[in-house]
């Protein structure tokens, strides 16, 4: 669901900023330019301005590239599952699945109007209970900037059968509120009308008779006079097996003509319609990325959900090609065999076990930068929303970040967040959880955001400490992080510096540790190579520490060794006690790298660097920020496994070979030896290079893994 000529969004701060060379950080300005009012500038965001609309205390989720704060609107329970809604400005229009219209405003209040959807040519004796008779979608377009065309996919009851249609209205804006006229018109009417013994004749998820469920009905506008909408088979085919007792020598006969289980265009001047693409048998997202390519998520049998590419003209195999199966762990009788999909176009992707997937839009949000061009596809099953990234025309990575709802509705608000409908009657709005300014809006870093702040300058505030090495750094210009992570470590002067913000006390069992590689090897102590403490307690007797807590984060000074160093690797170990007590460490996992060079802090002590000559320039080894931003997380630099082979000497190191680790036979069966070019080629396509590889594409070019390749060379 996508609102047609969306209205302009805020300005935002995504020019250059005269930055200072001096930390700041985010202040709750930013959370008015999200859902809520100012609040105060604590480092914790303050909710008190907030109406009780939302849930109180929201609640936070980690995914892997962001924290989020989940914003909860408790809705009135719906009669049955489905619905819709749609962004308007910064409330959104909310359909219920019984065609209820209600608007909700940015504060969370819910209000519903007097109109409601057309559903039935004469009122029914009783309530209508039937299990997929709902409201689909809506769609809203946009004429002017206070009037808007409302269209609604639907069933209408006429008589003995129930038609799918398209009906639409005129919202106008008014003020704070909308009104709408009351006036339906008929836009278009699926063939052919569904028999009412198809709708509730169900035993769980098993068809008793028949279906009337998977409705689809998604809609997108295509261009000023055209709504393509995706139309589903009702279980239409589902009711078939049952009839012809899965009787594979009786297939169902597809009606040329019919508008079930296809993806329509609809001339709106005309109501003419034109079947664009056929196959599908319940499809519950439409969406169109940057590059005019239409994705349609179809939810399938049991097994085999699937995401596909629509091209006019394809046919997309249902019900004569599926992955999945028939409910109650049966054969689908309509293919020559199970777990194909033979003889018409393949999905480009699909979910086997099913999520029961729903909506998917394509991520533009100034919010997650990082997830930009991606497609956030809902899930009813699993509660839970997937990140699927493509590049290169193929799946290269799906996140699944589970959220404990079925989501039945996807949307992007204009300030960037992300909201959800889910079938337990609420809208949940995903924002970034209030964090901090870096010192550029690079989307290198996960904490980069494109908006106006309102920043601390720590490195002011910090001459108030005791500590006297801590307290030396007041006011001065440290330049930009030689690292960011979940924290960031400045190279100042003869000093490390690590600052994170914030900086919990419950944290206290990760013991963040620094490795160093000396440029002279063997002229350094081994114990010497290594030294660490503990954020949080800072191991603050130790000789060239210094350290300070402040509100919302914490700081630690250290002296770096006198010998010339090469790199120094950032980790973390954790601490573990076994049930008779005894203390070890977990780890360690690697979160950043530093290469010095040649006119770096440790050449020459004598020689100082200036702020200006390195603050606009790329770390002094990108293949080592790449190492640590997509590698990290899986392998170690030093001789210890981590989910992944430690990487320590792999260069010149034969496919496989590594003590302690259990590697896939397709590498081993490649019998080569690390070199950096084919290493280079692995990590850009592991599924190419070696078939049947455990290991996946993170959609690195050809030049940021040759400098990953380049990067692990120089650790042999």
């Amino acid at each position: 669901m996508r609102r047609h000529k969306a209205r302009n969004k805020p300005a935002t701060n995504s020019g250059t900023k005269p930055f200072t060379l001096l930390l700041l950080l985010v202040t709750t300005v930013t959370v008015a330019l999200l859902l809520l009012e100012p609040s105060s500038s604590s480092a914790a965001p303050n909710f008190s301005n907030a109406r009780s609309y939302f849930v109180p205390d929201p609640p936070t989720k980690k995914t892997h590239l962001y924290e989020l704060q989940l914003l909860i609107v408790e809705l009135e329970k719906f009669a049955d599952s489905g619905g819709a809604f749609e962004p308007l400005d910064d409330r959104l229009l909310l359909v219920t699945p019984r065609g209820q219209i209600a608007l909700i405003q940015a504060d969370g209040k819910l209000s519903y109007l007097p109109h409601t959807v057309p559903m039935y040519e004469s009122a029914p004796e009783g309530p209508i209970n039937w299990n997929g008779f709902r409201v689909a979608d809506i769609l809203l377009y946009e004429a002017s900037p206070e009037e808007f065309t409302l269209f609604v996919s639907h069933h209408f009851l006429v008589g003995d059968c129930v038609e799918f249609r398209i009906s639409s209205t005129k919202l106008i804006l008014e003020n704070d509120g909308i009104d709408i006229t009351g006036d339906w018109k008929t836009e278009f009417t699926a063939y052919p009308c569904i028999d009412t013994a198809l709708f509730g004749n169900w035993e769980g998820d098993v068809p008793k008779i028949g279906g009337g469920i998977q409705a689809g009905g998604r809609m997108l506008m295509d261009g000023a006079e055209h709504l393509l909408v995706a139309v589903g088979d009702h279980a239409w085919y589902e009711w078939h097996v049952q009839l012809e007792a899965g009787d594979p020598e009786k297939p169902p006969v597809v009606d040329p003509d019919t508008h079930l289980g296809r993806l329509l265009r609809i001339e709106l001047a005309t109501g003419q319609v034109e079947i664009v693409a056929g196959g599908f048998r319940n499809p519950q997202g439409l969406a169109r990325d940057s590059d005019g390519n239409l994705w349609l998520t179809e939810h399938g049998p049991q097994g085999g959900d699937e995401l596909n590419l629509v091209k006019a003209g394809l046919d997309y195999g249902w019900p004569f090609a599926t992955y999945g199966i028939l409910y109650g762990d049966r054969i689908w009788p309509y293919i020559s065999q199970q777990g194909r999909h033979d003889g018409f176009e393949e999905p480009f992707f699909a979910w086997i076990q099913a999520i029961a997937v729903s909506n998917l839009i394509i991520s533009d949000s100034q919010q997650f930068p990082l997830w930009r061009d991606d497609l956030l596809i809902g899930s009813l099953r699993s509660g839970s929303l997937f990140r699927v990234r493509i590049r290169h025309n193929r799946v290269t990575t799906v996140e699944r970040i589970g959220l404990g709802e079925r989501i039945r509705d996807i949307a992007q608000m204009p300030d960037g967040r992300v909201a959800l409908l889910s079938d337990s009657s609420k809208v949940i709005f995903l924002r970034r959880a209030p964090l901090y300014c870096q010192l550029d809006n690079s989307t290198r870093s996960i904490f980069s955001f494109d908006a106006s702040e309102v920043c601390i300058d720590v490195f002011k505030i910090i001459g108030e400490v005791d500590d006297p090495m801590v307290r030396s750094l007041h006011g001065a210009e440290i330049g930009f992080p030689a690292m960011r992570s979940h924290f960031q470590i400045f190279i100042h002067e003869n000093r490390l510096v690590y600052l994170r913000i914030p900086c919990s006390m419950h944290e206290l069992r990760n013991r963040f540790f620094l490795n160093i590689t000396p440029v002279h090897n063997e002229e350094v102590f081994e114990e010497r190579k290594q030294f660490g403490f503990n954020v949080y307690d800072f191991n603050s007797f130790d000789e060239g520490v210094g350290s300070a807590m402040f509100e919302g984060g914490c700081l630690v000074a250290r002296t770096l060794p006198e010998y010339e160093i090469r790199h120094i690797h950032t980790g973390q170990v954790i601490r573990e006690e076994s049930p008779d007590g005894e203390v070890f460490w977990k780890g360690p996992v690697w979160e950043g790298s530093f290469t010095f060079g040649a006119s770096g802090p440790n050449a020459a002590r004598g020689e100082e660097v200036t702020p200006s000559s390195h603050q606009n320039e790329l770390p002094s080894h990108l293949g080592a920020e790449l190492f640590a931003t997509y590698c990290a997380g899986c392998h170690n630099l030093t001789a210890e496994h981590s989910a992944g082979p430690h990487l320590d000497g792999v260069v010149g190191r034969r496919a496989g070979d590594v003590e302690g680790f259990d590697a896939t036979s397709a590498l081993t069966a490649q019998d080569i030896v690390w070199t950096q070019d084919n290493l280079a080629e692995f990590i850009v396509n592991p599924a190419q290079f070696a078939p049947g590889t455990a290991k996946t594409s993170m959609g690195l070019t050809a030049e940021e893994a040759g400098a990953i390749a380049d990067f692990l060379a120089s650790e042999r």
